[in-house]
């Protein structure tokens, strides 16, 4: 079994790891997933854990082996991007034979994303 940050710790207005502290707009960094190395298998864990966060998380995925050049689409929404503050600690299942995995979050306008974990 292997665990990795998938979003690292990002409050509303300061910057970490790919937020730059004022946009509402962003993409994390790719992480290996389960079918990175070939026969590990489909299922992955992400665990999201906010507090009062407002705007929408999309958990993307991708087949291909270069994430750079990598046709990515989604496989998992979190929040509603409503001006309720959410305060939450979800875990959410995924199956498919992804290589990599990504977190593009929108709307981001106030809270913060204590972690984003991958499990495989």
């Amino acid at each position: 079994m292997a665990t990795a940050t998938i979003l690292p710790a990002t409050t509303y207005g300061e910057p970490s790891g790919n937020y730059d502290g004022s946009s509402q707009d962003w993409i994390g960094d790719a992480v290996q997933a389960a079918n990175y190395y070939r026969g590990r298998g489909s299922v992955q864990t992400i665990m999201f854990s906010v507090n009062a966060f407002e705007g929408i998380m999309y958990l993307e995925g991708t087949l291909d082996t270069d994430p750079d050049s990598a046709a990515w689409f989604q496989t998992f929404v979190y929040g509603d991007g409503s001006t309720v503050p959410l305060t939450d600690y979800h875990p959410e299942t995924v199956t498919g034979n992804f290589t990599w995995m990504r977190i593009r979050v929108t709307g981001f306008s106030s809270g913060t994303i204590n972690t984003t974990t991958i499990t495989y």
